[in-house]
């Protein structure tokens, strides 16, 4: 993977992205002190070499009933060849599974997860990952409250 060398003002335009996705170009060029044309070209350049990946809209998961947030550790069958292919595809189909990321140390995969309810979790993690022929062991860190999120551009 290539490192893409950034300035000053490259970060100035991603961390005005972060803030708001839906800026118009002429606010950006304004905030970072740039002509609408050399802000458009940078963000382009930052565009297409995959530094700026997409723009999204951030969701109030719990304002739509959601209020359960875990983090669910997974270890897998070591005996089966596929097994962690196998539980990693099984975990994206999952709705509830909003992030999934392999890691090191002595468990396999960390799951976030998404309920309405403690009842709906403990459902879906021992019904359903659990449950989960190739998966050996599950412990999960249920959220208590949020100090931080989508901390921004490290510079």
């Amino acid at each position: 993977m290539t490192e893409i060398a950034l300035d000053r003002t490259d970060y100035k335009i991603i961390k005005a992205l972060e803030h708001n996705g839906r800026a118009s170009n002429a606010l950006i060029a304004e905030q970072v002190n740039l002509s609408q044309s050399q802000c458009l070209r940078r963000i382009k350049r930052l565009e297409e070499s995959g530094i700026i990946r997409g723009y999204r809209a951030q969701i109030d998961y719990e304002k739509m009933g959601y209020t359960v947030v875990a983090w669910t550790l997974v270890t897998i069958s070591k005996d089966v060849p596929e097994a962690r292919d196998n539980v990693t595809r099984y975990l994206q189909e999952q709705e509830q599974a909003v992030s999934v990321f392999g890691v090191t140390g002595d468990v396999d995969l960390m799951v976030e997860i998404r309920a309405k309810d403690m009842a709906a979790f403990s459902d879906f993690v021992v019904k359903g990952i659990y449950a989960h022929e190739q998966v050996v062991s599950t412990k999960s860190y249920i959220r208590l409250d949020t100090a931080k999120l989508n901390g921004g551009i490290i510079t």
